[in-house]
């Protein structure tokens, strides 16, 4: 039974918290906001393939899981109270994911977008200036308890690394495309935490400045 739960848990989350936002942005604002493909760099467009390898691999891996069960993936068993908390890192991750994004509205985006696109400071936003990926983290933290065994920790631990380059990505381009307002909100929110990894210095808005800020060595208060 639990595992047909997680199976729908799975499936919702994907739909409710990407699929249904990606078709929301294109028919409320007419953009389609998969942006990986208008990336030259090729880095993004293997940021990009990661993503939807990991979309993909969740799904499937929740189909199998509801077909063959938990034992037969080799999955540790764990402690009740350990799978209640994974149970509640996945849910809770999927519930900041799916409030950040429309609190985004047209300015969210999968990948780096040339066209320009609103700095939303504003709700979850005012604390964290990657609460998408903060609760994509979280829900995989919960996952890699409910299926525990070395490759979904694997995956955690590829994802959090993949997306913390990403960011640096996102951040020197938000630099450019925002300037000093970018600056001065970055410093007051954490990039996945409240307070943790806020900006401290002003980096130059040049093409040093933004390579400095797009490899992540701007100083930083935590």
């Amino acid at each position: 039974m639990e595992d047909l739960l997680f199976a729908v848990v799975i499936g919702g989350y994907v739909a409710l918290a990407f699929a249904w936002p990606t078709l929301r942005v294109w028919r409320r604002h007419g953009v389609w906001p998969i942006v990986f493909d208008r990336e030259s760099a090729p880095a993004q467009r293997l940021l990009g393939f990661l993503t939807g390898t990991l979309f993909a691999g969740l799904v499937a891996l929740a189909a199998v899981q509801a077909v063959v069960g938990r034992a037969a993936l080799g999955v540790w068993p764990l402690p009740a109270p350990v799978r209640l908390a994974g149970w509640l890192a996945l849910l809770c991750g999927a519930a900041l994911t799916v409030l950040a994004q429309r609190q985004m509205g047209a300015s969210w985006r999968i990948g780096i977008d040339d066209r320009p696109t609103d700095l939303v400071t504003g709700g979850i936003f005012r604390f964290i200036r990657n609460p998408i990926f903060t609760g994509l983290l979280l829900s995989l933290a919960g996952v890699a308890v409910l299926c525990a065994q070395w490759w979904s920790v694997a995956v955690l631990v590829v994802t959090a690394l993949s997306l913390r380059v990403q960011v640096a990505f996102e951040e020197g381009h938000l630099i450019a495309l925002h300037g000093d307002a970018y600056l001065d909100y970055a410093a007051r929110a954490g990039r996945f935490v409240p307070l943790v990894g806020r900006l401290r210095a002003r980096p130059a808005i040049g093409p040093e400045g933004i390579g400095a800020a797009a490899r992540g060595v701007s100083h930083e208060t935590q």
